[in-house]
């Protein structure tokens, strides 16, 4: 017996999941007419989960074969857990100006602009990691670190943003396509340094620990 058109009949895959981890800038950069919430809507309609996944030529993704190491898997990891990463490798650079911060107001604007366990993973892993001879690299000196707080939390987020990129940029294959749509389509950010590598290997390996 047929099945009656729209009632269960066999369409292809589904590739809802994977639109809607896709970085909704790729897609409005091929649809330029649209605003950047119409744009999130459309990733969540399963209707048009398969047109848009073609629009964006990557229908053989995510990669078919296991991540070889906890780089490769982080990019497997959904949109809020790799930003929180990017946040905690920030952190673990920002880690010394962070432990600065110990007056109460200090710590709730800190917390609201990074959520509260990057901060504490930050300056207790930095401190620790720093101790075992991990190779950290300079923060510099951001203006006034004691005072401005808004400063610190943007110079974390912007350092995450930049590890992320050097992540990304650090993937080859299949795995670096998909990197690369999971991060933002354009950045005025540059990649970090090789010099950043640990500590993006090391947040990689905690997270592909614990999930």
């Amino acid at each position: 017996m047929s099945t009656p058109h729209g009632m269960g009949a066999s369409s292809g895959p589904d590739y809802s999941q994977m639109l809607a981890s896709i970085h909704p800038s790729h897609l409005q950069l091929r649809l330029p007419m649209l605003q950047r919430d119409t744009v999130q809507k459309l990733q969540t309609c399963s209707r048009l989960s398969n047109r848009l996944i073609e629009m964006l030529d990557c229908q053989d993704l995510p990669p078919a074969h296991p991540p070889q190491d906890a780089l490769e898997a982080l990019a497997l990891q959904p949109d809020a857990v790799l930003q929180k990463a990017g946040r905690r490798m920030g952190a673990v650079v920002h880690w010394r100006s962070l432990s600065k911060q110990v007056d109460r107001q200090a710590i709730t604007v800190l917390d609201a602009a990074l959520g509260e366990d990057v901060r504490l993973f930050g300056i207790r892993n930095g401190a620790h990691w720093a101790q075992a001879g991990l190779s950290i690299p300079s923060a510099g000196t951001p203006t006034e670190p004691d005072t401005d707080l808004p400063g610190l939390a943007r110079a974390v987020t912007d350092c995450g943003w930049s590890c992320l990129i050097r992540w990304r940029d650090s993937l080859a294959g299949d795995y670096g396509r998909f990197a690369t749509l999971k991060l933002p389509a354009r950045t005025l950010l540059p990649a970090a340094s090789g010099t950043y590598d640990p500590i993006i290997l090391k947040v990689a390996e905690g997270i592909a620990t614990h999930v």
